[in-house]
């Protein structure tokens, strides 16, 4: 969970050696509400994190709709992000 919380915040995780990617999605909807309110973020500090991201280095990549999360999180493995429903690809599985 701490691993989530930093990613989500813009701070490097490394897994197994590799870097983290935190895929966001850019729709202030209510299920990115819920999932950054369960991480104790919000979702305006997330948007200034992604816009930032686009300029420096970050582990945040901002996506426009769940097609392009799966995407994300397939191309950027190893990669968090979330669904409004459950996937699980080769590279992509639940995580809690």
């Amino acid at each position: 969970l701490r691993d989530l919380m930093d990613v989500y915040s813009g701070l490097p995780v490394r897994i197994g050696g590799r870097a983290l990617k935190a895929c966001f999605l850019n729709d202030n909807g209510q299920s990115s509400r819920d999932m950054l309110a369960a991480l104790g973020l919000n979702a305006n500090s997330m948007s200034a994190l992604a816009r930032k991201s686009a300029i420096v280095r970050s582990p945040l990549e901002w996506v426009s709709n769940e097609a392009d999360m799966m995407r994300c999180m397939t191309k950027h493995h190893p990669a968090v992000g979330y669904f409004t429903e459950t996937h699980e690809t080769d590279e992509v599985a639940p995580c809690f």
